[in-house]
């Protein structure tokens, strides 16, 4: 029951165990030539970058029309990863309180290194050791489940924009106390509440983007308000670690969101139906508007990401020096979402976003996502509703961080977090390719994949226990 118990730590003690894993936990991160990458090489018809292996993942080339949104042709550099990995989180309840285990984990591309992590967060090549290294801790609660109870077992997709299709199994796990107490436990790894985890949100670049997209995936329903009356399923399990303040009644009304569930169905449908997305491969080195210099691969506007290669050593990770190609950004970008008490029911602002590596050619995601935000404040041409979020009136801030993107594949790539809350009686001019979603109906769509990563991570940093208003903002 909620409440019952504390924590096993305080926040602090956790705030002071993540700095002594930075401290234990170090590496070094040189850039090198992509010609002194060690086991990958150039080859193939097209040309790509693969590992030698043939596993882990390659560096191709794309060329990319569509007759949706404003640029209809280009090319560009794709991460292609077919296998599914694991990214998977232990969950287990002590003297009445839900506790989760984390790891704090260090990537190549992370910029303060130790970050924190899943349980497991492994590829099929790294926890099938094709790299000869160590075994990966705890996998097997997720691979063969045995005494754990499965409470969550989604595939998740990633950026659409970096990668091809890719898809990670997202899971929750449960094991009994006495079980839970009697793993053997590296100091890397600490029990945490998901309030405390909310917390550490809070923090820029303290949870990585896999732990924010399993996170994503527990529909905890504590302090919405009204919730609409489908709700099919009582997650209220996930919430023991909140307070019970944070709880607030849960009335449900007939028309609870602003649009029905088959609503959104429909629209979404209509899009994917309306508009075409062609994608066919090009060799990395005859890409229109990117160089291949033999240092990186390069947008010839310097505003995009360019794909680099580094060298790794670390005495932390199951292989302890490698190097691999990473992609490399310029600047931060913004991910947000407009937020808005309608009806006095909490609704997310959506977007239907169309990304060349998207499983179906349009998915759902937050109000706005750009990786080259200041090139477009102010523009007449800016995406809808972006400069909301330039200088946002204190009062609207329900939450802005600083957040790392995957350090494993992504060099120092961040992005501002930001969560708008608007007032209930604004409206906002209309958009064909947005609509509000009712928290409870978003959490569902989750359920079922519709959410893209930009739109789950920015989900997982909702809190609504926590006091709203701030001094951010991007100038």
């Amino acid at each position: 029951m909620s409440g019952a118990g504390q924590p096993l730590h305080s926040f602090a003690a956790i705030l002071a165990w993540l700095a002594q894993q930075q401290q234990q936990q170090t590496q070094t991160v040189t850039q090198i030539p992509l010609a002194e990458l060690d086991q990958w090489q150039m080859g193939g018809d097209p040309l790509r970058l693969a590992h030698r292996s043939g596993r882990f993942f390659t560096i191709e080339g794309l060329h990319v029309e569509t007759d949706a949104g404003p640029t209809p042709v280009w090319d560009q550099p794709i991460i292609h990863q077919p296998e599914i990995g694991v990214l998977g989180i232990i969950t287990s309840v002590f003297d009445g309180v839900r506790h989760y285990l984390m790891q704090a984990k260090i990537e190549p591309g992370n910029i303060n290194g130790v970050q924190v992590s899943p349980t497991v967060q492994a590829t099929f090549s790294n926890y099938s050791r094709v790299h000869q290294g160590a075994a990966t801790t705890f996998l097997e609660y997720f691979v063969e489940p045995g005494p754990a109870q499965i409470l969550i077992d989604h595939l998740q997709g990633e950026q659409g924009s970096r990668f091809l299709r890719k898809r990670n199994r997202n899971m929750v796990v449960a094991l009994d106390a006495d079980l839970a107490r009697r793993l053997p436990m590296p100091d890397r790894f600490c029990w945490m509440t998901l309030h405390q985890i909310k917390a550490l949100l809070r923090h820029d670049n303290v949870v990585n983007m896999d732990a924010r997209s399993v996170l994503a995936c527990i529909p905890t329903g504590y302090g919405q308000g009204h919730l609409e009356s489908a709700a099919p399923h009582d997650f209220s399990f996930f919430d023991d670690s909140i307070p019970p303040a944070a709880h607030s009644p849960q009335p449900r009304g007939r028309h609870a969101s602003r649009h029905t569930t088959d609503e959104i169905i429909h629209w979404l449908t209509d899009l994917r139906s309306r508009y075409h997305l062609h994608l066919a491969p090009r060799p990395l080195d005859g890409l229109d508007l990117w160089q291949f210099d033999g240092q990186s691969i390069h947008h010839t506007s310097g505003n995009i990401f360019s794909v680099i290669a580094v060298a790794v050593a670390t005495h932390t990770r199951e292989v302890q020096r490698w190097t691999q190609p990473l992609l490399q950004h310029p600047g931060h970008g913004l991910n947000g979402f407009l937020m808005q008490r309608i009806d006095g029911v909490v609704h997310l602002l959506v977007r239907a976003c169309i990304y060349p590596g998207n499983r179906e050619i349009f998915e759902l995601g937050s109000t706005v996502s750009r990786s080259d935000v200041e090139l477009h404040f102010g523009r007449p041409d800016a995406p809808r509703y972006l400069d909301l979020f330039r200088r946002p009136p204190p009062a609207w801030i329900h939450y802005a961080a600083v957040q790392s993107e995957e350090g494993g594949r992504f060099y120092h790539y961040q992005n501002h977090y930001m969560i708008l809350e608007l007032p209930p009686d604004m409206q906002l001019d209309p958009s064909p390719i947005h609509r509000w979603m009712s928290l409870a109906q978003l959490q569902d769509f989750v359920r079922h994949g519709y959410v893209n990563i930009e739109g789950r991570n920015l989900l997982a940093c909702l809190d609504l226990a926590a006091p709203r208003g701030g001094e951010h903002g991007l100038h």
